[in-house]
Protein backbone atom coordinates (compact mmCIF):
# COMPACT_ATOMS: atom_id res chain seq x y z
CA UNK A 1 0.00 0.00 0.00
CA UNK A 2 2.93 2.55 0.94
CA UNK A 3 4.79 1.84 -2.96
CA UNK A 4 1.44 2.59 -4.63
CA UNK A 5 1.02 5.88 -2.53
CA UNK A 6 4.25 6.56 -3.19
CA UNK A 7 4.04 6.23 -6.84
CA UNK A 8 1.13 7.99 -7.03
CA UNK A 9 2.73 10.82 -5.44
CA UNK A 10 6.01 10.83 -7.96
CA UNK A 11 3.51 11.15 -10.94
CA UNK A 12 1.77 13.53 -9.71
CA UNK A 13 4.65 15.59 -8.62
CA UNK A 14 6.04 15.13 -12.59
CA UNK A 15 2.79 16.31 -14.32
CA UNK A 16 2.76 19.69 -11.78
CA UNK A 17 5.97 20.17 -13.06
CA UNK A 18 5.52 19.63 -17.15
CA UNK A 19 2.17 20.91 -16.58
CA UNK A 20 1.37 22.92 -19.80
CA UNK A 21 -0.43 26.06 -20.18
CA UNK A 22 -1.44 28.85 -22.44
CA UNK A 23 -0.18 32.02 -22.14
CA UNK A 24 -1.54 35.83 -23.00
CA UNK A 25 -0.25 39.24 -22.81
CA UNK A 26 1.26 42.72 -24.35
CA UNK A 27 4.64 44.06 -25.19
CA UNK A 28 4.91 47.99 -24.94
CA UNK A 29 7.16 50.42 -24.87
CA UNK A 30 9.05 51.74 -21.26
CA UNK A 31 9.67 55.08 -23.23
CA UNK A 32 6.42 55.82 -24.05
CA UNK A 33 3.72 53.60 -23.50
CA UNK A 34 3.40 52.12 -27.19
CA UNK A 35 2.37 48.13 -27.82
CA UNK A 36 5.45 47.16 -29.62
CA UNK A 37 4.35 44.84 -33.33
CA UNK A 38 6.32 42.05 -34.47
CA UNK A 39 8.26 41.72 -31.46
CA UNK A 40 9.50 37.78 -30.63
CA UNK A 41 8.17 35.86 -27.77
CA UNK A 42 10.02 32.64 -27.83
CA UNK A 43 10.28 29.85 -24.69
CA UNK A 44 13.61 29.67 -23.61
CA UNK A 45 15.95 27.08 -25.08
CA UNK A 46 13.04 25.67 -27.59
CA UNK A 47 11.49 26.63 -30.94
CA UNK A 48 8.32 27.53 -29.62
CA UNK A 49 7.47 31.58 -30.00
CA UNK A 50 5.13 33.73 -31.67
CA UNK A 51 5.38 37.62 -32.99
CA UNK A 52 3.49 40.18 -31.25
CA UNK A 53 0.21 41.25 -33.66
CA UNK A 54 -0.36 45.03 -34.25
CA UNK A 55 -1.42 46.16 -30.91
CA UNK A 56 0.98 43.95 -28.98
CA UNK A 57 -0.57 41.42 -27.96
CA UNK A 58 0.61 37.56 -28.04
CA UNK A 59 -0.81 33.95 -27.49
CA UNK A 60 1.38 31.17 -26.62
CA UNK A 61 0.70 27.82 -26.15
CA UNK A 62 2.23 24.65 -24.69
CA UNK A 63 4.04 26.69 -21.97
CA UNK A 64 5.94 24.60 -18.99
CA UNK A 65 4.68 26.24 -16.02
CA UNK A 66 8.85 26.14 -14.69
CA UNK A 67 10.11 27.76 -18.36
CA UNK A 68 11.06 31.34 -19.16
CA UNK A 69 10.05 33.90 -21.51
CA UNK A 70 12.55 35.19 -23.88
CA UNK A 71 10.64 38.79 -25.45
CA UNK A 72 12.96 40.84 -27.92
CA UNK A 73 12.78 43.27 -31.12
CA UNK A 74 14.60 45.33 -32.78
CA UNK A 75 15.93 48.62 -31.05
CA UNK A 76 14.84 47.14 -27.94
CA UNK A 77 16.97 45.31 -24.93
CA UNK A 78 15.92 41.91 -24.43
CA UNK A 79 14.07 40.62 -21.44
CA UNK A 80 13.78 36.84 -20.06
CA UNK A 81 10.84 36.47 -18.04
CA UNK A 82 10.48 33.66 -15.50
CA UNK A 83 6.39 31.95 -16.13
CA UNK A 84 5.79 30.77 -12.68
CA UNK A 85 2.67 29.10 -13.12
CA UNK A 86 1.21 32.95 -14.53
CA UNK A 87 -1.10 32.44 -17.39
CA UNK A 88 -0.84 36.35 -18.73
CA UNK A 89 2.71 37.88 -18.77
CA UNK A 90 2.62 41.72 -19.98
CA UNK A 91 6.45 42.78 -21.09
CA UNK A 92 7.81 45.89 -21.17
CA UNK A 93 11.12 46.71 -23.01
CA UNK A 94 13.65 49.79 -22.59
CA UNK A 95 14.76 51.06 -25.86
CA UNK A 96 18.51 50.24 -26.62
CA UNK A 97 20.39 53.69 -26.32
CA UNK A 98 23.50 52.58 -27.72
CA UNK A 99 21.88 51.05 -30.65
CA UNK A 100 19.95 54.14 -31.27
CA UNK A 101 22.73 56.38 -31.24
CA UNK A 102 24.57 54.08 -33.97
CA UNK A 103 22.47 55.98 -36.62
CA UNK A 104 22.53 59.78 -36.90
CA UNK A 105 21.14 62.26 -39.08
CA UNK A 106 23.41 63.75 -41.49
CA UNK A 107 23.00 66.70 -44.61
CA UNK A 108 22.74 64.18 -47.03
CA UNK A 109 20.69 61.13 -45.52
CA UNK A 110 21.86 59.13 -42.43
CA UNK A 111 25.22 57.57 -41.20
CA UNK A 112 26.39 55.65 -38.69
CA UNK A 113 27.89 57.00 -35.64
CA UNK A 114 31.11 55.17 -35.89
CA UNK A 115 32.31 55.75 -39.87
CA UNK A 116 30.97 59.23 -39.97
CA UNK A 117 34.66 61.13 -40.68
CA UNK A 118 33.09 64.67 -40.31
CA UNK A 119 32.47 66.71 -36.57
CA UNK A 120 28.82 65.97 -35.80
CA UNK A 121 27.13 65.96 -32.47
CA UNK A 122 24.16 64.05 -31.77
CA UNK A 123 21.47 65.31 -28.84
CA UNK A 124 18.64 63.03 -28.41
CA UNK A 125 15.38 63.79 -26.80
CA UNK A 126 15.99 62.52 -23.80
CA UNK A 127 18.66 65.14 -22.63
CA UNK A 128 16.27 68.02 -23.37
CA UNK A 129 13.09 67.03 -22.31
CA UNK A 130 13.22 68.06 -18.51
CA UNK A 131 15.08 71.39 -19.18
CA UNK A 132 12.71 74.20 -18.76
CA UNK A 133 13.50 76.60 -20.95
CA UNK A 134 11.44 78.62 -23.73
CA UNK A 135 13.67 77.49 -26.55
CA UNK A 136 15.34 74.90 -27.42
CA UNK A 137 18.84 76.67 -27.81
CA UNK A 138 18.80 77.35 -24.51
CA UNK A 139 18.64 73.61 -23.92
CA UNK A 140 21.82 72.92 -25.79
CA UNK A 141 23.53 74.62 -23.37
CA UNK A 142 26.61 72.36 -22.38
CA UNK A 143 25.41 69.51 -24.57
CA UNK A 144 27.82 69.86 -27.61
CA UNK A 145 31.42 70.46 -27.38
CA UNK A 146 32.62 73.87 -28.55
CA UNK A 147 29.11 75.53 -29.41
CA UNK A 148 28.68 78.63 -27.88
CA UNK A 149 25.60 79.77 -26.88
CA UNK A 150 25.08 83.09 -24.97
CA UNK A 151 21.98 84.92 -24.00
CA UNK A 152 21.92 88.47 -25.68
CA UNK A 153 19.25 89.89 -23.19
CA UNK A 154 17.13 88.75 -20.22
CA UNK A 155 13.63 89.99 -21.70
CA UNK A 156 11.87 87.03 -21.31
CA UNK A 157 11.38 84.75 -25.33
CA UNK A 158 14.77 86.77 -26.35
CA UNK A 159 16.70 85.13 -28.94
CA UNK A 160 20.51 83.28 -28.40
CA UNK A 161 23.14 84.18 -30.10
CA UNK A 162 24.67 80.62 -31.55
CA UNK A 163 27.95 80.27 -32.54
CA UNK A 164 29.44 76.52 -33.66
CA UNK A 165 32.98 78.23 -35.49
CA UNK A 166 32.91 81.39 -33.70
CA UNK A 167 32.80 84.80 -35.48
CA UNK A 168 33.48 84.44 -38.73
CA UNK A 169 32.25 87.95 -39.98
CA UNK A 170 32.48 91.15 -39.21
CA UNK A 171 28.96 92.75 -40.59
CA UNK A 172 27.56 89.49 -41.55
CA UNK A 173 25.26 86.64 -39.77
CA UNK A 174 27.31 84.15 -37.74
CA UNK A 175 24.44 82.47 -36.80
CA UNK A 176 24.29 78.77 -37.95
CA UNK A 177 21.80 77.49 -40.57
CA UNK A 178 18.84 75.45 -39.34
CA UNK A 179 17.05 72.69 -41.10
CA UNK A 180 14.04 71.39 -39.73
CA UNK A 181 13.09 67.48 -41.68
CA UNK A 182 15.58 68.55 -44.00
CA UNK A 183 13.71 72.03 -44.77
CA UNK A 184 16.30 74.70 -44.08
CA UNK A 185 14.37 77.39 -42.26
CA UNK A 186 14.60 80.86 -41.49
CA UNK A 187 16.08 82.07 -38.24
CA UNK A 188 16.42 85.42 -36.26
CA UNK A 189 13.96 87.93 -35.36
CA UNK A 190 10.24 87.91 -34.97
CA UNK A 191 8.24 91.29 -35.66
CA UNK A 192 7.16 92.75 -32.17
CA UNK A 193 3.79 94.69 -31.20
CA UNK A 194 4.82 96.21 -28.77
CA UNK A 195 8.25 98.83 -28.34
CA UNK A 196 11.10 96.15 -26.88
CA UNK A 197 14.09 98.47 -27.99
CA UNK A 198 16.97 96.89 -27.33
CA UNK A 199 16.21 92.62 -28.44
CA UNK A 200 13.13 91.08 -29.92
CA UNK A 201 12.01 87.26 -29.76
CA UNK A 202 13.47 84.42 -31.46
CA UNK A 203 11.61 82.48 -34.56
CA UNK A 204 13.07 78.96 -33.08
CA UNK A 205 10.92 79.68 -29.91
CA UNK A 206 8.16 78.68 -31.99
CA UNK A 207 9.05 75.17 -32.25
CA UNK A 208 7.60 73.19 -29.57
CA UNK A 209 10.49 71.54 -27.77
CA UNK A 210 8.81 68.63 -26.56
CA UNK A 211 8.13 67.24 -30.50
CA UNK A 212 11.99 67.83 -30.98
CA UNK A 213 13.30 63.74 -31.79
CA UNK A 214 16.82 64.15 -31.76
CA UNK A 215 19.27 67.05 -33.02
CA UNK A 216 22.52 66.66 -35.12
CA UNK A 217 25.17 69.36 -34.87
CA UNK A 218 27.54 69.57 -37.90
CA UNK A 219 30.48 71.38 -37.30
CA UNK A 220 32.69 70.85 -39.79
CA UNK A 221 33.00 72.19 -44.47
CA UNK A 222 31.14 68.57 -45.29
CA UNK A 223 28.30 70.06 -44.17
CA UNK A 224 28.74 72.90 -46.92
CA UNK A 225 28.01 69.59 -49.74
CA UNK A 226 24.81 70.36 -49.71
CA UNK A 227 23.54 73.20 -48.32
CA UNK A 228 26.47 75.44 -49.64
CA UNK A 229 27.77 79.10 -48.74
CA UNK A 230 24.17 79.20 -46.55
CA UNK A 231 26.60 76.28 -43.89
CA UNK A 232 29.84 78.42 -43.45
CA UNK A 233 28.44 79.33 -40.15
CA UNK A 234 28.08 75.29 -38.82
CA UNK A 235 24.50 73.33 -39.45
CA UNK A 236 21.97 72.30 -37.01
CA UNK A 237 19.58 69.54 -38.16
CA UNK A 238 16.22 69.00 -36.28
CA UNK A 239 14.57 65.72 -36.37
CA UNK A 240 11.09 65.98 -34.92
CA UNK A 241 9.01 63.56 -33.96
CA UNK A 242 6.68 60.95 -35.63
CA UNK A 243 3.64 58.71 -35.39
CA UNK A 244 4.53 54.97 -34.63
CA UNK A 245 2.40 52.07 -35.04
CA UNK A 246 -0.21 51.43 -32.35
CA UNK A 247 -3.16 52.51 -30.90
CA UNK A 248 -3.45 56.02 -30.51
CA UNK A 249 -1.42 57.63 -27.43
CA UNK A 250 -1.75 60.55 -25.91
CA UNK A 251 1.01 62.49 -23.88
CA UNK A 252 0.29 65.30 -21.65
CA UNK A 253 3.50 67.39 -19.80
CA UNK A 254 3.15 70.21 -17.41
CA UNK A 255 5.65 72.75 -16.26
CA UNK A 256 5.87 75.64 -14.18
CA UNK A 257 8.63 77.28 -12.25
CA UNK A 258 8.77 81.08 -10.42
CA UNK A 259 11.07 83.41 -9.78
CA UNK A 260 11.07 84.84 -6.11
CA UNK A 261 12.11 88.38 -4.81
CA UNK A 262 15.52 86.45 -3.89
CA UNK A 263 16.72 85.85 -7.27
CA UNK A 264 16.98 89.60 -7.87
CA UNK A 265 17.25 90.92 -4.35
CA UNK A 266 21.03 90.51 -4.22
CA UNK A 267 21.73 94.46 -3.28
CA UNK A 268 20.31 96.71 -0.39
CA UNK A 269 18.14 99.34 -1.78
CA UNK A 270 18.64 102.81 -0.43
CA UNK A 271 15.60 104.45 1.52
CA UNK A 272 14.25 107.19 0.55
CA UNK A 273 16.27 109.52 3.16
CA UNK A 274 19.28 108.12 1.37
CA UNK A 275 18.53 109.14 -2.12
CA UNK A 276 17.96 112.34 -0.98
CA UNK A 277 20.97 113.18 1.25
CA UNK A 278 22.63 111.93 -1.83
CA UNK A 279 20.83 113.33 -4.67
CA UNK A 280 22.12 116.80 -2.17
CA UNK A 281 25.47 115.87 -1.98
CA UNK A 282 25.82 115.46 -5.50
CA UNK A 283 24.18 119.35 -6.41
CA UNK A 284 26.20 120.55 -3.85
CA UNK A 285 29.55 119.37 -5.53
CA UNK A 286 28.25 120.23 -9.04
CA UNK A 287 27.84 123.91 -7.43
CA UNK A 288 31.27 123.80 -5.27
CA UNK A 289 33.40 122.59 -7.90
CA UNK A 290 32.11 125.82 -10.04
CA UNK A 291 34.08 128.00 -7.30
CA UNK A 292 30.50 128.93 -5.55
CA UNK A 293 30.40 129.45 -1.58
CA UNK A 294 28.72 126.44 0.36
CA UNK A 295 25.46 128.85 1.40
CA UNK A 296 25.36 129.11 -2.68
CA UNK A 297 25.45 125.19 -3.07
CA UNK A 298 23.45 124.23 -0.32
CA UNK A 299 20.43 126.80 -1.56
CA UNK A 300 20.91 125.53 -4.89
CA UNK A 301 20.75 122.03 -4.12
CA UNK A 302 17.64 122.88 -2.14
CA UNK A 303 16.01 124.22 -4.78
CA UNK A 304 16.56 121.71 -7.07
CA UNK A 305 15.28 119.06 -4.68
CA UNK A 306 12.07 121.07 -4.20
CA UNK A 307 11.50 122.13 -8.06
CA UNK A 308 11.46 117.87 -8.56
CA UNK A 309 9.53 116.74 -5.78
CA UNK A 310 7.48 119.90 -4.31
CA UNK A 311 4.57 118.73 -6.80
CA UNK A 312 4.84 115.15 -5.44
CA UNK A 313 3.75 116.37 -2.09
CA UNK A 314 7.50 117.12 -0.02
CA UNK A 315 9.23 119.92 0.61
CA UNK A 316 13.07 119.76 1.60
CA UNK A 317 14.87 121.76 3.94
CA UNK A 318 18.69 122.00 6.31
CA UNK A 319 19.62 123.54 8.91
CA UNK A 320 22.53 124.18 7.67
CA UNK A 321 24.67 124.93 4.67
CA UNK A 322 27.46 122.02 5.03
CA UNK A 323 27.65 119.23 2.51
CA UNK A 324 27.15 115.92 4.91
CA UNK A 325 23.75 116.02 7.13
CA UNK A 326 20.12 114.56 6.46
CA UNK A 327 17.80 116.49 4.69
CA UNK A 328 14.40 117.03 6.49
CA UNK A 329 11.74 116.19 4.40
CA UNK A 330 8.33 117.62 5.06
CA UNK A 331 4.67 116.79 3.79
CA UNK A 332 2.53 119.18 1.84
CA UNK A 333 -0.67 118.81 3.00
CA UNK A 334 -3.04 121.31 0.69
CA UNK A 335 -6.11 119.01 0.58
CA UNK A 336 -4.91 117.30 -2.35
CA UNK A 337 -1.71 115.72 -1.98
CA UNK A 338 -1.50 113.77 1.88
CA UNK A 339 1.94 112.31 2.48
CA UNK A 340 0.98 111.27 6.09
CA UNK A 341 -0.98 108.08 7.14
CA UNK A 342 -3.15 108.30 10.41
CA UNK A 343 0.02 108.56 12.52
CA UNK A 344 2.09 111.28 10.91
CA UNK A 345 4.47 109.26 9.83
CA UNK A 346 5.13 110.10 6.09
CA UNK A 347 3.93 107.50 3.17
CA UNK A 348 6.49 107.14 0.03
CA UNK A 349 5.61 104.78 -2.94
CA UNK A 350 6.90 101.03 -3.02
CA UNK A 351 9.43 101.28 -5.73
CA UNK A 352 10.26 97.69 -5.32
CA UNK A 353 6.67 96.49 -5.65
CA UNK A 354 5.91 98.46 -8.87
CA UNK A 355 9.08 97.14 -10.62
CA UNK A 356 9.21 93.84 -9.39
CA UNK A 357 7.18 90.91 -9.53
CA UNK A 358 7.06 86.91 -8.61
CA UNK A 359 7.54 85.85 -12.20
CA UNK A 360 5.92 82.83 -13.17
CA UNK A 361 7.15 80.31 -15.95
CA UNK A 362 4.62 77.75 -17.08
CA UNK A 363 4.15 75.69 -20.41
CA UNK A 364 1.83 72.79 -21.42
CA UNK A 365 2.45 70.22 -23.76
CA UNK A 366 -0.07 67.45 -25.42
CA UNK A 367 0.20 65.23 -28.01
CA UNK A 368 -1.30 62.44 -30.10
CA UNK A 369 0.37 59.91 -32.30
CA UNK A 370 -0.51 56.35 -33.55
CA UNK A 371 -0.84 55.03 -36.67
CA UNK A 372 -1.34 51.70 -38.55
CA UNK A 373 0.14 49.69 -41.59
CA UNK A 374 -0.95 52.17 -44.27
CA UNK A 375 -0.10 55.63 -42.49
CA UNK A 376 0.96 57.19 -38.76
CA UNK A 377 0.47 60.76 -37.85
CA UNK A 378 1.94 63.05 -34.88
CA UNK A 379 -0.12 66.19 -34.12
CA UNK A 380 0.39 68.20 -30.68
CA UNK A 381 -0.08 71.73 -29.35
CA UNK A 382 1.34 73.90 -26.85
CA UNK A 383 0.98 76.63 -24.61
CA UNK A 384 3.80 78.65 -23.18
CA UNK A 385 3.83 81.74 -20.95
CA UNK A 386 7.12 83.40 -19.50
CA UNK A 387 7.05 86.31 -17.11
CA UNK A 388 10.48 88.53 -16.48
CA UNK A 389 10.87 89.39 -12.87
CA UNK A 390 10.83 92.87 -14.12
Amino acid sequence: MKKILLLALAVLTVNVAFAQTRITGKVTSSQDGAPIPFASVIVKGTMNGVATSDNGEYILENVPSNATLVVSSIGFVNAEIPVGGRTRIDVVLSPDAEALEEVMVVAYGTAKKGTYTGAASVVRQESIKDVPTVSFEQALTGKVAGMQITTTSGQAGSGSAVRIRGIGSMNASNAPLYVVDGVPVVSGSTGQMSDYLYTSNNVMSTLNQSDIESITVLKDAAASALYGSRAANGVILINTKRGKLGRPTVTFKASVGITPSWATDNYETASPQDNVDMLYQIFWDYRTSMGRTPEDASAYSLRQLNSKWNRFGYTFSKPDTERYGNIKIEPLLDGQLKRVDDQGNLIYFDWDDAYFRTAVYQTYDVSVSGGTENSTYYTSFSYTKDQGRI
